[in-house]
C-alpha cells in the first residue's frame, strides 16, 4: 500500500472523538454535504485526508489574516 494515511477512512464516530464534536453536528456536517463523506451500505466513513483538508481549511484567523491557532 503506497500511503495508510490517504486510505485511511474513518467511521462517524472517529471522526467525533479527532474533532472533539458531538454525534449531531458531525451528521449535520455529513448531510449538509459540508464535511465529505461517502456511503458503504450502511455505513458512513470519512477519508483521513479529507478530513484534515476540511479541518485546514475551517482555521479562524484573527481580522489581520494571520492565523491565531
Amino acid at each position: 500500500m503506497s500511503n495508510t494515511k490517504h486510505s485511511e477512512w474513518l467511521s462517524l464516530k472517529d471522526v467525533q472523538q479527532l474533532v472533539g464534536i458531538g454525534r449531531t453536528k458531525t451528521y449535520e456536517l455529513v448531510t449538509t454535504g459540508e464535511l465529505p463523506a461517502v456511503r458503504v451500505g450502511r455505513c458512513i466513513r470519512v477519508n483521513r485526508q479529507e478530513l484534515d483538508e476540511w479541518l485546514r481549511a475551517q482555521r479562524y484567523a484573527d481580522w489581520t489574516g494571520h492565523d491565531v491557532l
